[in-house]
């Protein structure tokens, strides 16, 4: 009985509001180009460039999951020297929601598979020095394809990434968020 309750109400909101079915453009130009931006101005590093290249240093754009790449960073560290950090990565999707019609980003569930990474174990690129910064950090997503095949293709993503100092002594504070908005290439 409230199974057929509520797989009516299900299907009357659908019918009443068509606009599920429509479909989202890209949004900030991520169609053809890499979108990124901090946060706010509070942290202490600020990226000031991104750009995603191929091993052979040529840009990569849609970006191939499937294919080792490079992220080239530039940022500025107004803080300490870090020798330590941690990561937390979020995942949207750019898609309607359901029960609005509007597009808007939804995260995506990682089950907290992209928390508390060791920053410089991945990317190889500690310590952090203070002033200005010139990364070049190897990301290869190869290994997890069969996952990346599902995302990859026709929706905008988005991934919010956060660093924390993780200095022995520290309080383990935000040192840095960084919002990346891209799109995939389709499955090959």
């Amino acid at each position: 009985m409230i199974g057929t309750l509520i797989f009516a109400v299900l299907v009357s909101t659908v019918a009443a509001n068509p606009t599920v079915r429509k479909t989202c453009t890209f949004p900030n130009s991520t169609d053809t180009n890499l979108h990124a931006y901090n946060c706010d101005g509070s942290q202490v590093m600020q990226i000031t460039n991104t750009a995603i290249l191929t091993q052979t240093n040529a840009s990569m754009y849609p970006i191939d999951p499937r294919k080792p790449m490079y992220l080239d960073l530039t940022a500025l560290n107004n803080g300490i020297v870090y020798t330590d950090n941690r990561v937390n990565v979020k995942i949207y999707d750019y898609a309607v929601n359901w029960l609005t019609g509007n597009c808007e980003w939804n995260e995506v569930p990682t089950f907290g598979l992209l928390s508390n990474i060791d920053g410089c174990d991945y990317a190889h690129n500690c310590p952090l020095n203070t002033g200005n910064l010139d990364l070049r950090l190897p990301l290869d997503l190869s290994p997890y394809a069969a996952i990346v095949n599902l995302l990859a293709g026709s929706s905008p993503y988005q991934l919010e990434v956060h660093m924390f100092d993780n200095n022995p002594g520290s309080k383990k504070e935000e040192i840095a968020c960084v919002v990346v908005q891209l799109r995939f290439s389709e499955k090959s």
